[in-house]
């Protein structure tokens, strides 16, 4: 009856631990679909601009698109939000674009994948003057890109 009482006990201690841990376990989950999301969507970024010579069209509407932000929005912090997808030129005949997302397992954390190849993570320590969101904008240069990473 003692040996039953004991390993009913350190059952319970391994349970514990587990439960305590499957919150951040959770988040990070969450996380990988996004990345892998704003990943694909650089993909279209580039199918886009080669089809039609600009970003103008790109947004979480397009066709190829919506999966994609479908999948940022249910696994987001604030379910429900889709990515920010910032374009040069505001939208008119743009020759570069750059999307982000916040991610869930560390505060102020975000995902940044540009039309110039670059991705990766950006903390709100990155913050930088000119910046519309956690994209770059240069507008000297009509372009906006992923701020530096961390």
């Amino acid at each position: 009856m003692i040996e039953l009482l004991v390993v009913i006990a350190i059952i319970g201690i391994l349970a514990s631990i587990v439960l305590v841990s499957f919150p951040g376990a959770s988040k990070r989950a969450k996380d990988s679909r996004m990345v892998s999301a704003v990943g694909q969507a650089r993909t279209v970024m580039t199918y886009v601009y080669a089809n039609e010579g600009s970003y103008d069209s790109l947004a979480c509407s397009l066709e190829d698109m919506e999966p994609l932000c479908a999948e940022i929005a249910d696994n987001h912090p604030t379910k429900g939000t889709n990515p920010t997808i910032v374009l040069s030129a505001g939208g008119t005949n743009s020759t570069s674009a750059c999307m982000y997302t916040q991610l869930n397992a560390k505060d102020n954390y975000w995902y940044c994948a540009d039309s110039h190849g670059r991705a990766g993570f950006v903390s709100t320590a990155a913050n930088n003057p000119g910046q519309a969101g956690y994209c770059l904008v240069d507008a000297v240069n009509n372009s906006t890109h992923c701020p530096p990473f961390d």
